[in-house]
Order: C-alpha cells, then sequence, then structure tokens
C-alpha cells in the first residue's frame, strides 16, 4: 500500500477518512475535524470488535491493559435513563418508534439490575470482569449483558438523535448538543453528557502490559495488526477528547459566576489563545474541538460552547449596556473605566469604553 501523505489537504468522504484512521496514519488535525456523531461510529467499530473486547477485559500480572478514566466533574446525564418524546427527537435512519421501543426494552433492563450495578459495571467497567462474570453479579443472562454492552455504543451514536440542538446558526451543519451543565451541592458546576463516550472519558492504556498481554496470547500477525490499530484510533480519541475535557474544566470555573447569576455581565472575558495557553494546546485545535458545539446552562438555555469565551468587547458591551439603563448616562467614559473596573473587575481604557458607547447608542432602541 502505498504511503499517505499526511500534509495534503483533507478532502476525503467521511467513510474514506474512518478506514485512514484505523491505519493509524492520520494525525491529530484530521481526527478533530470529524463530526462528533462520526467520531463516535468510529470508535464503536472499535469497541464492537471482539479482539478489543477481550482486551478490555484482560489482565497481565493483575494490571489491566486498557481502561476507561473518567474526568472529574462530568458524567451521565440522568436524561440518559429517561425516555424522549417523539415529537422532540430527531435524526435519520431508524424511525424514531423502532429507536424509542428499543431503548424502553433497555431501560428496563438497566432499572432490573439497578443504575449503580449498571454505571460501575458496563458504563465505566471498573473493574475489568469479563462480561460472564459481570452477568452473574447483575443477576442476569449472559445475552442481556450482551444487549446492555451494545446499547451503550447504539446511544453513543445515536446521541446527536436523542437529544438534537434547538439553536440555529449560521452554519450549515446543525450544531452538535453535547450536554448539560449541573450545579453541585458544594456549590460548583460540572458536565452531564448525554453521549455515554463522552462520559466515559479518556482510555487508559498500559503499554508494558499490553505488550507481555500479546506475548502470552501469541497473537498471529492479523491479530497484533488490529491491536496495533485499535490502540492508535484510543490514542487519538485520548488527544481528541482529552483537549475538549480541558477546555469545558477551565470553562466549568471560569463562568462560575455567571452560571449562579444566569447576568452576562458577570461574565470573564477570555480570547481563544488565552483558554489556548491554559490547556496547553494550539488556538487553532481548540477552535476545531469546540467549533460548533453546545451545552444547556443550568437553567435550560441552549448556547454554543465558544460563546462561553466572549472576547472583552462583548462582555463591555453588556456591562455599559446594564450601567447606561441605570445610571441614565451621566457619567464621562473616564467615569465609565474606573467603574468597569472596580465593581466587574474588567480594565478597560477610555477609548475603548468611548467606542462602545458609541456602539450601544447606534444598536439599541
Amino acid at each position: 500500500m502505498a504511503d499517505i501523505n499526511l500534509n495534503q489537504k483533507l478532502t476525503v468522504s467521511p467513510k474514506v477518512l474512518q478506514r485512514t484512521l484505523l491505519l493509524g496514519r492520520v494525525k491529530m488535525a484530521q481526527a478533530i475535524r470529524m463530526p462528533e456523531g462520526e467520531w463516535a461510529k468510529l470508535l464503536c467499530e472499535v469497541e464492537r470488535d471482539p479482539l478489543f473486547r477481550e482486551l478490555l477485559s484482560a489482565h497481565s500480572e493483575n494490571k489491566r491493559i486498557v481502561r476507561y478514566r473518567r474526568y472529574g466533574r462530568c458524567g451521565i446525564s440522568g436524561q440518559f435513563y429517561e425516555m424522549q418524546d417523539t415529537r422532540v427527537i430527531g435524526g435519520t435512519g431508524q424511525q424514531p418508534e423502532a429507536l424509542l421501543a428499543q431503548k424502553k426494552h433497555l431501560l428496563k433492563l438497566i432499572e432490573k439490575v439497578g443504575q449503580e450495578k449498571f454505571e460501575k459495571h458496563f458504563l465505566y467497567r471498573e473493574r475489568g470482569d469479563s462480561l460472564e462474570n459481570i452477568a452473574n453479579q447483575c443477576g442476569i443472562g449472559i445475552g442481556e449483558a450482551e444487549q446492555l454492552q451494545d446499547f451503550i455504543l447504539n446511544m453513543s451514536v445515536q446521541a446527536e438523535f436523542y437529544h438534537p440542538s434547538g439553536l440555529e446558526t449560521d452554519n450549515i451543519a446543525k450544531p452538535t448538543l453535547v450536554g448539560r451543565i449541573v450545579r453541585n451541592d458544594d456549590g460548583s458546576f460540572s458536565m452531564s453528557f448525554f453521549s455515554p463516550h463522552l462520559a466515559r472519558g479518556q482510555y487508559e492504556i498500559n503499554h508494558e502490559a499490553l505488550k507481555n498481554w500479546q506475548k502470552q496470547r501469541k497473537l498471529n500477525r492479523q491479530s497484533s495488526s488490529r491491536i496495533r490499530k485499535f490502540i492508535g484510533v484510543l490514542e487519538l480519541s485520548n488527544l481528541k477528547q482529552g483537549a475538549f475535557w480541558r477546555v469545558m474544566e477551565y470553562l466549568l470555573v471560569l463562568q462560575q459566576k455567571y452560571f449562579e447569576t444566569r447576568d452576562e455581565t458577570k461574565m470573564s472575558p477570555v480570547s481563544l489563545r488565552k483558554v489556548a495557553r491554559h490547556v496547553q494546546f494550539a488556538p487553532s485545535t481548540i477552535s476545531r474541538v469546540m467549533g460548533n458545539k453546545s451545552v444547556l446552562l443550568p437553567w435550560d438555555r441552549e448556547i454554543l460552547i465558544s460563546d462561553l469565551m466572549p472576547g472583552q468587547r462583548r462582555v463591555v458591551l453588556s456591562i455599559l449596556d446594564k450601567l447606561l439603563n441605570s445610571l441614565k448616562n451621566t457619567l464621562t467614559d473616564a467615569q465609565l473605566s474606573k467603574l468597569v473596573a472596580d465593581q466587574y473587575g474588567v480594565r478597560v481604557s477610555r477609548r475603548t469604553i468611548t467606542a462602545c458607547r458609541h456602539y450601544l447608542a447606534n444598536h439599541t432602541s
């Protein structure tokens, strides 16, 4: 097979790109361009392979080879366990009624197992037991355990079907609604994801244990090649999802006052460059990873994640609009500049205040 030019501009179809990814010959810059639904399909293709499923429960010298590593401040949304109305779901493929009937059946099975056991043994695979052992511990048959295993993968692929975005944007593609920001008991905020593969976090790979396991299993060349391809996809996923989560974790802390008050004047201005510097990724990577994704705020308003990274001008406009309405436009630009700094912690020049004031005068009724 001829070598693939990694510097060539990406013009291939999603199906061709998936095959390229499985060959482990694609750069991170190409992987992050894939829409979330297509990426979920790729991961599911890997996770459905019998060899990968063996790897997921395999140990070498009592060490797990592959496991899920959850992020802090995140989990699966409670809506994962609820039925949706056919009037509010969307997507393509099977009819809504057929998909909802499948989900209804499997939610009953989850209820039989118990949510805590389901998440421990199926969603997060905390102990790395074989599916047979998991079935025994949960009091279900192996066939039912396989159904739950596949249900998680199907829900990852169908997340956009069950939770379509309601935003209208200028983009040709509709935004991907990834989850909901929720308030915790301690006052902090976290993410509840709609897709299981996002809630699971990253793949933790013990390369030394993998090497020993392969020797013990005496895999043939074909199986060893498949393992390499799988690991390549998992590592790309870790980069892609890792960049996404580090930005979200940063924004959950940065915009806490906004989440608490719903007041846009309480938003912290931040540039894409500053976010990228904080999470130690290139600005272009952050832009692509976060692009065209949306979240539900704690009060159920959907916004693009990029709107949680407002520039200084946008925040200052919100502050001035509020101040000028309450102060009846009596302060000078210099006084307003000082007031914005003292009350809102946003340092801005008098010149910027003048420009923003002029903008508001011409764009508000």
